[in-house]
């Protein structure tokens, strides 16, 4: 319940829009029973012999029902049988038109409610998961993140739509007719709702079983998810190796296990319909029994209000059978919602904004002092990592795979905070400093590069406010060594690249990275093994444009080549986490 009452917590920007809704229902709903009550009260009228019997006849009038009846059948009794007819049809005819007017009204004010909240929730979500931190990511498989964003999202869509399409629209119309039955009859109407447990009963122990499936297709649509994001994304790998049969094998048997979650979550919703039908015959036939005692035998029911009740009650069925399928197609909704909200509610350990500053440069030294680091409280990563860079020093970080190099430059971007110890950047600790004003003084060049869909322009001028600036484009990628490649390209700079830069070359795609980079132009950057990975002759060229981008600049180059390391002003010798070693290249080989 509280999951529903947080979803519908998403409508308080458009309250305006829910009264019109609103008030588009009970109206959908007064021409609905008020076309019934034409057909039902005037059959008798109509198809008769055109004396009026009206129910004052049989008892008092003492309600709604029998005023109204009576107000309409002396506007009968002043016209011939054709008059009477043409009355009938006309009124037939505007309660239907307005009944599907205020349908039409309530529609559109449900679908802008509806596609609105799941836009917002889905914004919400996007910007939360955006600003988690990497530890978030590590944990988590992309494929579950994507379902969540997506599928369950959706799922959440079902939610609303039955929510104010259903309950909102045939709760009220169920309201409106029961006040009618009620005022025909308040015995019959009673019987009715002594069988209004029962069904509720049965229908929420269904949603409740729904909801469960609900929640393990979920899990199962995202280990699907991982699936295709990650054998697509390393479909080379898959090939190679020519594990494809092994991969499609995979894939079915995920596949099949989610179509028998679904199958089993869509025959539990396939009950809901034959339950109602069932309890709504049954009490039907009771009624007929009961109710044609009270015509045949006491006269205290008048054959016309008993007709009359006989079509609201059937008609009642109809929105009955609805909410109650609704009430089973939500839970599929809470589910998706349950997931949603989980990632919502995730608080990390983040800095207390309200006391955090911004640095707008650098102007002398970082240091570490008796930093400790681990991921997930296993073995310690780094490991009291005592260590000062000057401003304009190139420090390079050696070690082998697993040492703790690429933590130490994910401490320095404050990807991480350490568990032990502080960080201090021109005397301020970096607990108190802002992420995003440490993050722009710092530039990266990864070992693998990340690039984006999209055109050589928005690749390079990535993360800049002014996209157009063409002069510090070309003068980057001229410093990266990629004007000339660029160039020859049939759309230059305005060219796609495709999904990770998949249209280019390895080389080609580092010195993307580093115009990117240039044109940034951060005093500190960070060079992660920018060369490993390339052939000797796309390196010389990646190697000219580091040179480039080294300049005046304060660097932390992770390499295992010694050409990279050998005119450092200092080396940094990581081993199980530790720093073993400190100086110059000569120093160190001594």
């Amino acid at each position: 319940m509280n999951t529903f009452i947080r979803i519908l917590s998403f409508t308080k920007p458009y309250k305006i829009t829910v009264f019109i809704a609103f008030i588009a229902s009970f109206f959908y709903g007064l021409f609905n029973a008020i076309s019934l009550w034409v057909v039902g009260s005037l059959i008798d009228t109509i198809m008769g012999s055109g004396k009026i019997n009206t129910h004052s006849n049989i008892i008092e009038q003492n309600n709604l029902i029998d005023k109204l009846g009576n107000y309409f059948e002396q506007i009968l009794n002043n016209a011939n049988s054709i008059d009477r007819l043409k009355i009938v049809c006309l009124c037939l005819f505007a309660s239907f038109i307005l009944k599907n007017l205020f349908y039409y009204i309530n529609w559109i004010a449900i679908s802008l409610l509806e596609l609105n909240i799941i836009k917002d929730i889905r914004n919400i979500l996007y910007e939360k998961v955006q600003n988690f931190p990497l530890s978030f990511f590590n944990k988590n498989k992309s494929g579950e993140i994507l379902s969540i964003m997506l599928n369950d999202i959706n799922w959440i869509t079902i939610a609303f739509n039955k929510t104010f399409q259903v309950f909102f629209h045939e709760f009220i119309s169920m309201l409106i007719l029961f006040f009618m039955l009620f005022m025909i009859s308040s015995k019959l109407t009673l019987l009715v709702l002594f069988t209004a447990p029962i069904s509720a009963y049965i229908i929420i122990k269904i949603g409740q079983s729904i909801r469960r499936k609900a929640k393990r297709a979920s899990h199962k649509i995202s280990d699907i998810s991982s699936i295709i994001t990650e054998k697509t994304a390393g479909i080379s790998i898959v090939k190679a190796f020519n594990m494809t049969t092994n991969e499609i094998s995979k894939f079915f048997n995920a596949n099949n296990l989610f179509f028998k979650l679904q199958f089993n979550q869509k025959k539990l919703l396939g009950l809901t319909t034959p339950v109602n039908d069932i309890i709504g015959v049954s009490l039907a036939a009771i009624l007929l029994w009961y109710g044609g005692q009270q015509v045949l035998l006491d006269s205290s029911l008048s054959s016309d209000d008993f007709l009359r009740f006989i079509i609201f009650l059937f008609a009642l069925l109809q929105p009955a059978r609805k909410l109650g399928s609704g009430v089973a197609a939500i839970q599929t909704g809470i589910a998706g919602a349950d997931r949603v909200f989980n990632i919502l509610d995730m608080n990390f350990n983040k800095k207390n904004n309200f006391d955090l500053k911004n640095i707008k440069n650098f102007k002398n030294y970082i240091e570490f002092k008796n930093v400790n680091f681990n991921y997930n409280h296993k073995t310690k990563v780094l490991q009291n990592i005592n260590v000062k860079i000057n401003k304009g020093e190139k420090i390079a970080l050696v070690g082998r795979s697993g040492s703790g190099k690429t933590t130490f430059s994910n401490l320095l971007l404050d990807f991480y905070q350490p568990n032990s110890g502080s960080i201090i950047i021109d005397d301020s600790d970096y607990k108190k400093v802002t992420s995003t004003s440490l993050r722009n003084i710092i530039g990266l060049v990864s070992q693998e590069p990340i690039l984006f869909n999209d055109s050589i322009r928005n690749n390079i001028m990535y993360g800049m406010s002014n996209l157009d600036n063409n002069d510090k484009m070309i003068n980057a990628a001229k410093i990266a060594n990629i004007k000339d490649f660029i160039e020859s390209l049939p759309n230059k700079y305005e060219e796609i690249i495709g999904e990770g830069g998949n249209n280019l070359s390895g080389g080609q795609k580092q010195r993307l990275s580093i115009a990117r980079s240039i044109v940034k132009d951060p005093p500190i950057l960070i060079l992660d093994e920018a060369t490993s990975s390339l052939d000797s002759e796309s390196e010389m060229k990646v190697q000219k444009a580091i040179d480039n981008l080294l300049k005046d600049r304060t660097v932390i180059m992770i390499a295992h080549r010694l050409s990279t390391i050998r005119n450092a002003d200092k080396i940094l010798v990581f081993d199980n986490g530790k720093i073993v070693g400190e100086g110059k290249h000569d120093e160190l080989i001594n």
